[in-house]
């Protein structure tokens, strides 16, 4: 089955995304995987310390001693008990150390309870040696099955990492692959079927009218083809000379270029002209360091006027926002529509105080030149907001931000106002 080129990037993107979640997940799990091998290590951490610590208690106090005291010794044997019930999820042969470190454990609380029971007063000194060394070795087998039962598990953490990393690299290396690949795919279809219609454009200029024969098929790239193909094919018909052909095509490209950068109902630059014209001034200013500065402009209670005259006259209330504007801006300036009732106006090497004083000749023409319908004035103000370039700004959108906060910012202190973003200038 043919993919249309939109459905393989369709497809492209999903399995982009497919394969990020899978990556996602497989770290996730190599996380979850490792903390369990960490939970076994430190268990058998503690085990190893407690045993030592036990250990030490026999080796240094006389436990056969009338007045040895074993509640503390008691005290610790309960709390490695304890530990002993607190054992985390380990492996069969883990598991098997630790059922022995268990039993163990057993026979020395049973052996300390005999030995303390009457202290054996009725035994030699051999006979309390051997049972001394008998409670010290049975810690010290503890001692070593927590041992291998560390070991054991620094060999699992070991294995563990690696096989997640493998895991991980394998997961990243294949999905790289195939976004790779893809990206290929799409970029060789791209690459050849727009060499391809450019060299018809090329032979077309020359006056050789050829159709376009795709070598790799897609529906989008194949209605193009057809479409330049079927005006080959009137043009080849015509007589029309290369020369009238060129300025036709002039012609209607700068007639196209000026609809697609005009706002239809003010004839003002649109919102696409806007901030295209916004990131060509805002890359010269960073590279010149020159003032700059935007204001936003708002209609005030634009949408009384709709409801009170009718969209019709607040359509005429626009284009005349725009005429005032147009006059009373530099040459240099550039005025767009931003959409709605809003505007705004570029100011290139503008500080702040020459924004303000452009802001303050459209509000006085604005009074001045009043709108009128059906023989009544209707009173139009705008709210303004200024922003000037400083360095928290990097790129232009964040200048407009501004500027519209401050725009609202008239607007809430009672409008037909010019506020000033991050200065306390009032107007």
């Amino acid at each position: 089955m043919k993919l249309s080129l939109q459905q393989q990037i369709y497809f492209f993107t999903l399995s982009s995304c497919l394969f990020f979640i899978l990556l996602v997940f497989s770290t996730l799990w190599s996380i979850q995987v490792l903390e369990v091998a960490l939970e076994r290590e430190r268990y058998a951490n503690k085990v190893e310390n407690h045993t030592n610590i036990l250990k030490q208690f026999i080796s240094s106090e006389d436990i056969y001693a009338e007045d040895y005291n074993t509640d503390d010794w008691l005290a610790l044997e309960r709390r490695f008990s304890s530990l002993l019930k607190l054992t985390p999820n380990l492996t069969a042969q883990q598991q098997t150390i630790q059922n022995s470190i268990e039993s163990q454990n057993k026979n020395v609380l049973r052996l300390f309870n005999a030995i303390n029971k009457n202290k054996l007063k009725n035994a030699n000194d051999s006979i309390k040696k051997h049972l001394r060394v008998r409670l010290i070795t049975q810690l010290e087998a503890i001692k070593s099955d927590s041992i291998q039962l560390y070991t054991i598990v620094q060999k699992d953490i070991n294995s563990i990492v690696k096989q997640q990393v493998m895991i991980i690299l394998s997961v990243l290396a294949f999905s790289l692959f195939i976004l790779l690949y893809g990206g290929f795919k799409l970029s060789k279809v791209f690459r050849t079927s727009l060499n391809e219609v450019k060299l018809a454009f090329s032979k077309n200029r020359s006056g050789s009218f050829q159709k376009i024969e795709l070598s790799i098929v897609s529906e989008e790239f194949e209605g193009i083809a057809n479409a330049f193909n079927d005006m080959n094919k009137e043009l080849s018909e015509t007589t029309i000379s290369l020369e009238s052909m060129t300025k036709i095509v002039a012609e209607r490209t700068k007639v196209l270029e000026q609809l697609s950068n005009t706002d239809p109902l003010t004839k003002v630059a649109n919102r696409r002209a806007l901030f295209e014209r916004g990131h060509d001034e805002f890359s010269r200013v960073q590279r010149s360091k020159n003032p700059f500065a935007v204001i936003l402009l708002d209609c005030d209670l634009f949408k009384a006027i709709n409801d009170d005259f009718g969209h019709l006259f607040g359509d005429e209330v626009l284009k005349h926002i725009c005429k005032i504007c147009t006059e009373e801006v530099r040459n240099i300036d550039f005025f767009a529509r931003y959409g709605g009732e809003e505007f705004i106006i570029i100011l290139p090497n503008s500080e702040v105080n020459g924004a303000v004083k452009t802001a303050e000749r459209i509000q006085r023409s604005l009074a001045d030149k009043s709108i009128e319908f059906e023989g009544k004035e209707v009173p139009v103000t705008l709210s303004m907001g200024i922003c000037t370039l400083n360095e928290k700004h990097t790129n232009f959108e964040q200048l407009i931000k501004d500027a519209d906060s401050a725009m609202y910012k008239a607007k809430k202190n009672g409008r037909n106002r010019i506020e000033v973003a991050d200065n306390e200038l009032d107007i």
